[in-house]
């Protein structure tokens, strides 16, 4: 080969070469500056969350990650499953946890709150606000406090425990009285804006982004880790958890699966009292998985009164009592509903306003599923209590729809239904025929009616008492 024919071909192996080494430098590169990784709990905290910060945490201890960014925006949760993740914050003494409220408008209230002062370092964006740690109930009489000591003392020391590891558990003056900042969240029930949150100490900084909280977190060291942030500017990378975990997520929200066990109850009893369209095959898939995402913690009190409802609502379907025993039923399922909401405590510590919005969008559907079953069911209950009508047709008048040939198929008109046709005469379009025979789905028609039944020898003997009776 000559030189002049062998250049090209060492032109193109360089190119080769070169692109294969910048691939191969491209990880390297990437791998020089700073990653953080960002996970999100913005909703109600159960153990779908403790499934997700576990594979969050994991990712970012094997991903080389220099922190682990938590960006909050809930109205508490689980008690229990909040001290999971408190344990796992406390334990992973390798990978920095930063908490964030954020962005504007966020809250971190309850249990959240305990989150976020587990954190190392902690930030809220302006317009954002914490506390509401005080455990409640929504009772007849609207929103009660729950002031048992046993419930308020421990709520108080899980989130004095984990403000003292992280340099935050300080006595603060407000007004005339004084008290440790989270006898302030959880007895007095304090709420806080970023700017007094940052004052009181509560939280590290005010950041209205995640790079913002970066920049300020550079140079720190966390108290209870003793790790030296390195973040400034570092590439925020979004976590994304597993498929088990979304769909472990999607069903243990409290009001998702609460409505499933409400809605497996009623397709089941569909199914018993109205069997042939698999409506109990469905209700039972549901069922099982409503328990899934409820931890099978129903209470008994409630599940009691979904018995009493099942049974009331199948007696008034197979002996009709002007619709009581219906109603008495749907009414039995939606005080269940009311009991089922998992969210008093010391199970659940969450705030005033989700615990009356998860009773209404529990309750409202409810009703409304169960009157529209019980409606379902009578219309099914009816059709089928209905003699048969078989042969009602004959003698009734029908409309030639193309004209008809004798002894050929054709179509007629009646009821506002097309019938396959036969007629022994031709018919012209549009002309009116009688029904004198039904032969399965084809009707024989011709021009005249057909004669009028004889009746029984019985009516022939007594006719002129039927005929005295109605003059």
């Amino acid at each position: 080969m000559t030189p002049d024919r062998a250049r090209p071909a060492v032109v193109l192996l360089a190119i080769v070469l070169s692109s294969v080494i910048l691939v191969a430098l491209a990880p390297t590169a990437r791998a020089q500056g700073p990653r953080v990784l960002v996970a999100t709990v913005d909703g109600a905290i159960d153990r779908s969350t403790v499934e997700y910060f576990t594979e969050a945490l994991d990712e970012a201890r094997t991903g080389g990650y220099a922190a682990l960014v938590v960006r909050f925006d809930t109205p508490g949760g689980e008690l229990a499953s909040t001290l999971a993740l408190t344990e796992l914050m406390d334990n992973a003494r390798t990978v920095p946890i930063l908490g964030w409220v954020g962005p504007v408008g966020a809250h971190a209230f309850s249990a959240g709150t305990i989150l976020l002062e587990s954190t190392d370092l902690a930030a809220m964006a302006t317009g954002t606000t914490i506390g509401s740690v005080q455990p409640v109930i929504v009772g007849p009489t609207g929103i009660e406090p729950v002031t048992d000591p046993k419930i308020v003392n421990a709520v108080v020391g899980i989130l004095e425990t984990q403000m003292a590891l992280n340099g935050r558990n300080k006595t603060v003056t407000i007004g005339n009285q004084t008290l440790p900042l989270a006898e302030w969240f959880v007895v007095e029930n304090l709420n806080l804006n970023a700017a007094d949150a940052q004052r009181y100490g509560a939280s590290n900084f005010t950041a209205d982004s995640i790079e913002d909280f970066l920049t300020q977190a550079d140079g720190t060291t966390t108290i209870y880790k003793g790790i030296q942030m390195h973040v400034a500017g570092a590439e925020i990378v979004p976590f994304s958890a597993s498929a088990r975990v979304r769909l472990l997520e999607l069903l243990s929200d409290p009001l998702v699966a609460s409505l499933l066990l409400i809605l497996g109850i009623y397709l089941v009893i569909f199914g018993v009292t109205t069997p042939g369209h698999g409506a109990e095959i469905a209700g039972v898939i549901i069922l099982l998985l409503a328990l899934i995402g409820l931890g099978f913690s129903v209470d008994p009190l409630a599940l009691l009164l979904f018995l009493v409802g099942v049974a009331l609502i199948i007696i008034e379907v197979k002996t009709p009592g002007h619709g009581v025993f219906g109603i008495g039923g749907i009414i039995a399922i939606i005080l269940a509903a009311a009991f089922l909401a998992p969210l008093r405590p010391p199970n659940f510590v969450v705030s005033p306003d989700y615990q009356i919005f998860f009773l209404a969008a529990l309750l409202t559907p409810t009703g409304f599923f169960g009157g529209f079953l019980l409606f379902a069911v009578y219309k099914v209950q009816q059709v089928r209590r209905q003699k048969p009508t078989v042969g009602v047709m004959i003698g009734e008048s029908a409309t030639v729809v193309d004209g008809l040939h004798a002894g050929e198929k054709g179509y007629v008109m009646t009821r506002g239904e097309l019938w396959s046709a036969l007629s022994d005469q031709d018919q012209s379009a549009n002309a009116k025929v009688y029904i004198q025979e039904i032969e399965g789905i084809t009707l024989h028609v011709s021009a005249s009616p057909p004669p009028p039944a004889t009746p029984s020898p019985l009516r022939q003997r007594f006719a002129f008492l039927l005929r005295r009776k109605a003059a």
